[in-house]
């Protein structure tokens, strides 16, 4: 593997800062809980949500307000320690970039080729499907470009990685 045409993708799945004023926090929820009932918004509650989603996404992360983005930061920079394949991040929701943003990034700074990971063993079929969409989507703008998605780790996969933690433990390995 050219380790200069390749880099990993790590996913995250992102979250809301704890420190994100709860009055604008709970205007986006509402919002939020509404496009998810497939009602639709006014052009006025469209603008404020993708306004309160952006800044959502731009807010400033640190330890104690997004513990989970710093460890997925951590992960990164372990798998590339032990890779020594680049490695970025992207994540579903609420933080920044977001898978299409990275693959772009990705593409511009010159790779052939990405693999997706992530952190979660296991996405619902809503989260594969939404980065499935994108995958498709860039397939079909950079027909050259390579993506290996990794996300979807099959089951027989998962339980043995968990039995031979179990086992693991178990032996006093």
């Amino acid at each position: 593997m050219d380790n200069n045409e390749t880099s990993i993708l790590l996913i995250g799945e992102g979250g809301i800062p704890k420190d994100f004023p709860k009055n604008e926090l709970s205007k986006f929820l509402n919002l939020k809980s509404k496009i998810e009932s497939n009602l639709e918004l006014s052009y006025e509650e469209n603008i404020i949500f993708e306004n309160l989603n952006n800044k959502i996404k731009k807010w400033r992360r640190n330890f104690r307000n997004d513990e989970y983005y710093h460890s997925v930061i951590d992960l990164k920079n372990l798998i590339y320690l032990k890779s020594k394949i680049t490695t970025y991040i992207a994540f579903l929701d609420y933080c920044e970039p977001d898978i299409y943003q990275a693959i772009e990034n990705l593409i511009d700074e010159g790779y052939k080729k990405i693999i997706l990971i992530t952190s979660d063993l296991i996405f619902s079929k809503e989260k594969e499907s939404k980065i499935d969409d994108i995958l498709n989507f860039i397939n079909l703008k950079y027909r050259d470009f390579k993506i290996i998605n990794l996300c979807k780790i099959d089951y027989n996969i998962i339980s043995d990685f968990f039995v031979n933690l179990i086992n693991g433990v178990i032996d006093d390995k």
